[in-house]
């Protein structure tokens, strides 16, 4: 009888040694097990203007003849011509590109039979003087089938400004690192970082100014050309000679007391 008045006591004390229940979200419940060290996420940005220095022109060369292999002579020998004449004004032949023909049978009103042979191709000029763009609007207007295909800009340090804006809001992001331990006594150890952002967009000033900028207007034929060619067309850079370079960076840091 003693014996199991024992271990019917011992029976009952058993759920009062038991680990008390935990309960809540996940977030707290990981909270509780595994408590997380004071952190902070610090940001900062740059921001640099610069100004685009090589303009893209592209010159579209239309040729028609009865035969395709005279349609196609005729465009290589213009094209030939506005390639030399330009080499001897002095811009670099590798600034001259040609792109991938294009040909399309032109059809009189009955028949099947083509009438003719229409041959398109486009040759890109990479230049950074101005007295070559005038010259290459010269050589447009002296060829009947020559026709200005339009002018985008690029900027020749544009891997270098980006690396500076990431450079300057970093050091802005330190320079806020440094106050803040200054001012509240404490001691901030990164441990992660993330890139907000880096990007190449107009200023307010340049897109304004670009409707008014005068860089000729595009043909419907220049148009259909670009549009329908079967070279890719060329990725959109921005059209306008005033850049805004913007960079952003944030830090997260650890918080802990100095040593």
């Amino acid at each position: 009888m003693r014996q199991f008045l024992a271990l019917a006591l011992t029976f009952c004390a058993l759920p009062a040694l038991a680990s008390p229940e935990l309960k809540g979200s996940p977030d707290e419940l990981r909270q509780f097990l595994h408590p997380s060290e004071n952190q902070v996420m610090l940001y900062a940005e740059a921001e640099e203007t610069a100004y685009s220095d090589i303009a893209v022109i592209d010159l579209v060369v239309r040729t028609e003849a009865k035969n395709l292999a005279d349609s196609l002579q005729a465009n290589t020998r213009i094209r030939e011509t506005i390639t030399k004449t330009l080499i001897a004004e002095g811009i670099a032949p590798d600034a001259i590109k040609n792109a991938k023909f294009a040909t399309s049978p032109q059809f009189g009103w009955f028949g099947d039979t083509p009438k003719s042979y229409e041959v398109l191709n486009r040759i890109t000029i990479k230049v950074s003087d101005e007295a070559h763009m005038q010259r290459i609007a010269t050589l447009a207007d002296k060829h009947k089938e020559v026709e200005f295909g339009g002018t985008r800009f690029e900027h020749s340090e544009k891997e270098k400004f980006e690396a500076k804006v990431k450079k300057d809001a970093l050091a802005k992001l330190m320079q806020q690192k440094l106050e803040y331990e200054q001012a509240l006594g404490l001691d901030l150890q990164p441990i992660s970082f993330r890139k907000a952002s880096v990007e190449m967009a107009p200023t307010a000033g340049a897109m304004a100014l670009e409707e008014i900028v005068v860089t000729a207007s595009r043909s419907k034929r220049a148009d259909s050309y670009l549009s329908d060619s079967r070279e890719p067309a060329p990725a959109a850079t921005p059209s306008f000679d005033e850049i805004r370079y913007h960079a952003g960076i944030y830090v997260e840091f650890r918080v802990q007391k100095p040593k």
